[in-house]
């Protein structure tokens, strides 16, 4: 099977099927999961690949602006396949912690510097933003209520995270088995 295969199922698999299993809200990140594994098994390079066309895939899907998942996900393959050597990748816990740390660097990119809509409910994030800091909770906008900040940062970062990072491992078996990886030859 090859690598792009790989990613167009999975693709596939995080805009239809895990719809179905969403947990608090959110679903995992298969894709930033899978440009972990290439990067920590093949290198910056592939894992820079991987994760370019996996950012690319999602900002088609995506009401943010195009081209900050590409980037987002590039900046992952690298640093993955950067820490590729200095990392124990077969770790479990490393697989979880890594795949979670780059949820929330993700999350806090898009919450920080993004001025786009919360559940494309015409809420902007400047708005929840003014909102948590200077009315201490939710706001209206429109007639519709707007969790605070730290409410969305919460479930779309934390919960998100947790579970990317609790599906990471899992998935790393299986990419391992599939594409009958041998760590001793990618090296």
């Amino acid at each position: 099977m090859t690598i792009y295969t790989v990613i167009l199922i999975l693709f596939f698999l995080e805009i239809t099927a895990l719809n179905k299993i969403r947990l608090f809200g959110v679903r995992p990140e298969l894709l930033l999961i899978a440009t972990i594994f290439f990067g920590f098994h093949f290198g910056m390079m592939r894992g820079m690949e991987v994760g370019l066309i996996s950012g690319v895939l999602k900002d088609v899907f995506s009401i943010a602006l195009f081209g900050v998942n590409a980037l987002l996900f590039l900046f992952i393959g690298f640093l993955s396949g950067f820490l590729k050597k200095s990392l124990f990748k077969e770790n479990f816990i490393t697989q979880f912690l890594f795949s979670l740390i780059s949820v929330y660097v993700i999350s806090a990119v898009y919450f920080l510097c993004l001025d786009k809509t919360v559940a494309g409910e015409g809420i902007s994030l400047t708005h929840v933003w003014a909102g948590a800091l200077f009315s201490g909770g939710g706001t209206m906008r429109g007639g519709v209520h707007a969790a605070s900040f730290a409410e969305q940062f919460w479930r779309a970062c934390w919960y998100k995270g947790l579970y990317t990072g609790c599906v990471a491992p899992f998935l790393f078996f299986l990419l391992a088995k599939v594409l009958e990886i041998n760590d001793d030859t990618h090296e």
